[in-house]
């Protein structure tokens, strides 16, 4: 004897549809994966990582008021000059020579005030770390505790590439900092 067996085409459908649905999910899912490993592979680790910044003499870190303006916890430099020292450490398995390091110092909102002082690192060693040292630094403008935005730099430190002498990505690091020669020192804070 033989059986019949009926299917209800409702059912078909649906299976169909929950199949179609998880091919859909997979494919997305596969999709998101391959895009994720070539952002992982783009963002590598720095040939040279800047690990640390001193500023001397020492900057503050203060509320500003200017008129009706609050600048919250903004950097203060008090001095018309100020050396800046950088740590830089080499984070590859090669000796680096003639390291091609950029210090840029502008005004914020003045295009025509910029400073650009050129340096070098003679060699940095495997995982070696190295101290550079810009010395005499002149700001570009004081806020003499009256204007919020006369004040206000941007230092960018530049780590330039040199195929030649082993490096061959550029690195860059920035912030920001306002002069203003009227703000009082803590005597907490050590003045070099």
């Amino acid at each position: 004897m033989a059986k019949i067996i009926t299917i209800n085409r409702k059912y078909i459908a649906m299976v169909a549809s929950v199949f179609v649905i998880c091919l859909i999910g997979f494919a997305g899912f596969s999709l998101w994966e391959n895009k994720n490993e070539d952002v992982a592979k783009n963002m590598t680790a720095p040939e040279i990582k800047m690990i640390g910044v001193t500023v001397e003499p020492a900057s503050i870190v203060k509320d500003l008021t200017y008129g009706s303006v609050t600048l919250k916890g903004a950097q203060v430099i008090t001095t018309k000059t100020f050396d800046l020292i950088v740590m830089v450490q080499n984070m590859t398995a090669k000796k680096m020579t003639n390291v091609p390091v950029e210090l840029q110092v502008s005004l914020i909102g003045n295009d025509s005030k910029k400073v650009t002082s050129p340096g070098s690192l003679e060699t940095l060693e495997p995982g070696a770390t190295a101290r550079i040292a810009f010395r005499q630094i002149n700001v570009l403008g004081d806020a003499l505790g009256k204007s919020g935005t006369d004040g206000q730099h941007l230092i960018t430190l530049r780590v330039n590439p040199n195929p030649e002498g082993g490096v061959v990505q550029a690195t860059e690091a920035s912030f920001r900092f306002n002069v203003d020669t009227t703000v009082k020192v803590p005597s907490t804070v050590n003045k070099q």
